[in-house]
């Protein structure tokens, strides 16, 4: 089964179902280009393994670490953050 004769939706459904990804496949799940997913992999980004020493996998769940890393807090949190700092300086 090739990835290039089914569809994104299809390929992330079979993704989330097996529970782990290819680099191709990894790459259509977090929409991102296949040489920087690679990069995110070798780098230690993005826990991967490499069963033969040549095809890189990696699990559905780092996939999603990784997209749910850096969190952005809204301007509220921001400020209530820093309220709760300024409290406990004193």
């Amino acid at each position: 089964m090739s990835v290039q004769n089914i569809s994104v939706e299809e390929t992330i459904n079979l993704v989330k179902t097996r529970g782990f990804a290819n680099t191709v496949e990894a790459s259509l799940y977090l929409s991102l280009s296949i040489h920087y997913v690679r990069r995110l992999g070798r780098e230690k980004e993005i826990p991967s393994f490499k069963p033969n020493g040549k095809c890189m996998y990696f699990k559905v769940e780092d996939l999603d670490n990784f997209i749910m890393n850096n969190k952005r807090l809204s301007n509220e949190k921001i400020m209530e953050k820093a309220t709760k700092y300024l409290f406990n300086k004193r």
